[in-house]
């Protein structure tokens, strides 16, 4: 009985393994190849791997995104899942810098303050300046207080923009949005295992 209970509680506070981005892996766009990618905006678009290979690209796919970081573009979806207190939100993604090999990523996490407009929670930036490669990035994460104007709203990610004052070519693919239960929660299953293996 302890043992369900055990599993029970972790699975409440876990979460589904990571939120429900559509075409997070950039695969699947309506548009023929440099238009607009299915579901992301308000800027961005496509390309293949096969026409623009660049090393560590094995495991992507077909298809990759990119958008011009710096100025005023963005590129971004608003999840179906909402903030829940006590939830570690981390959004991140592969990257490479452009066609030019350079640029500098920024990846936001917030929610729509009415109107359309975004309110960041947290922002976190990446300079792909001469990698040469994609890489796996750490992306941007942000931990729900216990009262915030946040909660129960929908979670809105992008890439943002202003992060240079000039025009970067980005390169993305496979978006994720991850939540994972926050310290507090974290401390409670500590407690619980402990107790279990006390009896």
């Amino acid at each position: 009985m302890r043992g369900r209970l055990l599993v029970t509680v972790v699975s409440v506070l876990a979460g589904s393994a990571c939120a429900d981005l559509l075409n997070g892996d950039i695969e699947n766009n309506a548009s023929g190849i440099f238009g607009a990618i299915s579901f992301w905006g308000p800027n961005g678009g496509w390309a293949d791997h096969a026409t623009f290979a660049r090393p560590g690209n094995g495991g992507l796919g077909l298809y990759f995104g990119f958008y011009s970081g710096g100025l005023t573009e963005t590129v971004g979806q608003i999840s179906s899942m909402t903030y829940q207190a006590g939830q570690t939100y981390t959004f991140a993604s592969w990257a490479t810098g452009g066609g030019n090999d350079t640029g500098v990523i920024s990846y936001e996490i917030g929610y729509d303050g009415g109107s359309g407009s975004f309110v960041q929670l947290a922002v976190a930036t990446y300079d792909l300046t001469g990698l040469g490669m994609w890489v796996q990035t750490n992306g941007v994460s942000y931990t729900v207080g216990s009262g915030g104007n946040e909660i129960g709203r929908n979670i809105w990610v992008r890439l943002g923009d202003g992060t240079t004052g000039s025009s970067n070519d980005i390169w993305f693919d496979n978006f994720s949005l991850v939540p994972t239960p926050g310290a507090m929660a974290t401390l409670a299953l500590g407690g619980l295992t402990l107790t279990r293996r006390r009896r």
